[in-house]
């Protein structure tokens, strides 16, 4: 009987996220619905234009904490480290994906894991993304507290292609459709603290090796993804140390979010 109930609830549910395609509430609804399958702890939806900084469409979260902060950090620039952005940049197909699929090999060891992602995204990350061609990539993230099991992450799987469908109806239907947002000399600025991040004080590749570290590659995979070798990494990476007159990621994190304009001690 407790079964049935909850096929009946969850049926209910997907009536109300097809009746709200194309509206502000779709986000909301999708989330409520794949609630009944997988009490996630937390979910976003975002819009990632191709050109400009992300747009937050949904947010949820079962157990608040915090506030907005965390958030405006992140679409501020912070999102320039987020491994699933990076993939959608780099073109992956449509699809659901686990962090672990996605991230930098020391990901866990980055900065950027435990001084955001740890207290905001939690221990996991599940996200289902939809490419949109010019018009950049639409997702939906869910996180959990602890690791997704193979069973949950199946269920999600056997999900995806009709969540994937929903999402595209809800924005091909969206009357009218939203318009990509102005180019924001915050935009600029953002891409400019990745760009040009210790530009004028680092080596070309320096800079490059500074980007790669901030997303937690290890020597070895920058090693493998830069085709050179492990021990070049590492003179590198000492050499970019001292430039910057730091002795550690800790520190190289703190002068990136200084780069985006935040205080590191206070976000």
């Amino acid at each position: 009987m407790e079964l049935l109930f909850s096929e009946v609830g969850a049926h209910a549910s997907l009536a109300r996220a097809i009746e709200h395609l194309g509206s502000p509430r779709f986000f909301r609804q999708l989330i409520l619905l794949l609630q009944h399958w997988l009490p996630f702890d937390n979910a976003l939806a975002i819009h990632y234009p191709s050109d400009t900084a992300p747009r937050a469409l949904e947010e949820y979260d079962a157990l608040p904490h915090g506030g907005p902060a965390a958030m405006l950090v992140y679409l501020d620039g912070l999102y320039l480290l987020d491994p699933f952005f990076q993939a959608c940049r780099e073109g992956i197909a449509s699809g659901l994906y686990r962090l672990e699929e996605v991230a930098p090999d020391h990901f866990r060891q980055s900065e950027y894991y435990l001084n955001y992602f740890h207290d905001n995204v939690l221990e996991d990350e599940l996200q289902f993304i939809l490419q949109l061609g010019a018009e950049g990539t639409l997702s939906l993230s869910l996180g959990m507290r602890h690791p997704f099991t193979t069973a949950q992450a199946g269920r999600l799987h056997t999900l995806a292609p009709w969540v994937l469908a929903l999402m595209r109806q809800h924005w091909q239907a969206q009357a009218p459709r939203p318009a990509a947002p102005e180019p924001r000399e915050l935009s600029h600025h953002i891409r400019d603290a990745m760009s040009q991040f210790g530009a004028g004080v680092l080596s070309e590749r320096e800079v490059e090796i500074a980007r790669l570290i901030l997303r937690g590659f290890s020597s070895k995979a920058m090693a493998e993804r830069l085709h050179i070798s492990p021990e070049t990494i590492k003179v590198h990476r000492r050499h970019l140390y001292a430039k910057l007159d730091i002795a550690s990621q800790p520190e190289l994190f703190s002068l990136f979010i200084q780069a985006l304009g935040h205080d590191p001690q206070h976000p």
